[in-house]
């Protein structure tokens, strides 16, 4: 390793501290009592009236106020605010998102049946808005009122769920790795497959996440994740599967990994950046890492559901956070990568070591090795997680 490269990472370390855990961490008691709403209803209507002609909203002038469904703790305290005094609309957001499988099964029923879910934006993972999109439910966006697309980041704007970005926009994205802890590790870790070194045999985990633990191990192997065959897949898995079969690999989790890791019951684990940092308080020398080889990119993206009737209302709300400072006042209240063009200048202005952190303004090179799990059609989605779970002994 590089100087350079030690240097870097070290000044990761160090901001880590600093920053906001990952929505999954946080979300283990933010959600206890149910989602919280700014003036909302939890999808009150749900299996209510139906949309307008085609599905759509009908168009025409818009009623009411915009209702947004997001995750907790993922926005700052005075967006939303301010856009209302900007624009003269009034929002309801609510944080009713803790799962991306729990909230499909809450608005699938109802966009079947073309009716309302009385939200106009949601905001869902990667992947669910690709199943979103192939199962019709969702509009499309109207560029005309939404000059500020062009604001969104290159690396972001053609991705295989939604070619051309014609449905969706990413809200923010955020980096899954490696993380460990150097007191149990004797070393750093800078490689996908010193995960599968023996001296840590039983002292590993990796996660329950199909796309961030399989796109892992493909970087691991020199394959990319945004252009994974079957053949890939099972490859991947096999190396998987014999590293749990060898005793490697101690479990398979979702977020528990992260007490793990802090009590020094593991030495390192596929890990989300934010469950490390929402550690680093009370764990300051566990570190995470981009390997070499990279790290997966998640996002979670603004989709307008095909029932809204306030499209033009939703359309004056993306238009608004893509502003670049108004999106540096999103990530300096929610750290996590912007996905608007000119945030991270903005964002120097308002929270300056905020922005010097490569974790919410990544420097050129960790972008360039940030990596994109490829969309899924629905039978190829099945049959990935059989090999995986498979794989996982699930």
């Amino acid at each position: 390793m590089s100087r350079d490269t030690a240097q870097r990472d070290e000044e990761i370390h160090r901001l880590l501290r600093q920053a906001l855990g990952r929505r999954r961490f946080i979300t283990r008691t933010a959600l206890a009592a149910g989602g919280l709403a700014l003036g909302g209803r939890f999808l009150a209507g749900c299996g209510g009236r139906e949309g307008g002609p085609d599905g759509i909203g009908g168009g025409g002038k818009a009623r009411g106020p915009v209702r947004i469904s997001n995750w907790p703790l993922y926005i700052d305290s005075e967006t939303v605010p301010d856009f209302e005094k900007a624009t003269g609309i009034d929002v309801e957001y609510t944080e009713d998102i803790n799962d991306n499988g729990e909230f499909f099964a809450k608005i699938d029923e109802p966009l079947k049946r073309n009716q309302s879910i009385d939200r106009d934006i949601i905001i869902l993972t990667d992947w669910m808005i690709g199943r979103l999109i192939s199962l019709g439910y969702a509009a499309p966006l109207d560029n005309a009122s939404f000059p500020n697309k062009a604001n969104l980041l290159d690396n972001l704007s053609d991705v295989g769920f939604d070619p051309a970005r014609k449905y969706s926009v990413p809200w923010m994205s955020g980096m899954a790795a490696l993380g460990y802890n150097p007191k149990k590790t004797g070393r750093r870790l800078t490689s996908v497959n010193d995960i599968f070194d023996p001296k840590f045999k039983g002292q590993v985990t990796m996660l329950t996440e199909m796309r961030d633990t399989l796109g892992l191990v493909l970087l691991g192997m020199g394959k990319d994740p945004a252009k994974a065959t079957l053949s890939d897949a099972k490859a991947a898995c096999a190396r998987i599967k014999k590293a749990r079969e060898s005793g490697q690999i101690r479990k398979f989790t979702g977020n528990d990994y992260a007490e793990d890791l802090a009590a020094g019951n593991i030495a390192a684990a596929f890990a989300w950046s934010g469950d490390v940092q929402g550690l680093l308080a009370d764990n300051p020398g566990l570190q995470w890492v981009a390997p070499a080889e990279g790290a997966m990119l998640y996002s979670d993206n603004m989709l307008v559901p095909k029932t809204s009737d306030r499209q033009d209302l939703a359309m004056s709300w993306m238009n608004y956070v893509y502003d670049p400072a108004h999106s540096a006042q999103i990530i300096a209240g929610a750290p996590y990568l912007s996905p608007v063009k000119g945030s991270g200048a903005e964002l120097a202005k308002i929270a300056p070591d905020l922005a010097s952190s490569p974790l919410v303004n990544p420097p050129d090179d960790l972008r360039a090795r940030l990596h994109v799990f490829r969309a899924l059609s629905d039978a190829e989605d099945m049959e990935f997680n059989r090999v995986f779970q498979d794989a996982i002994g699930a």
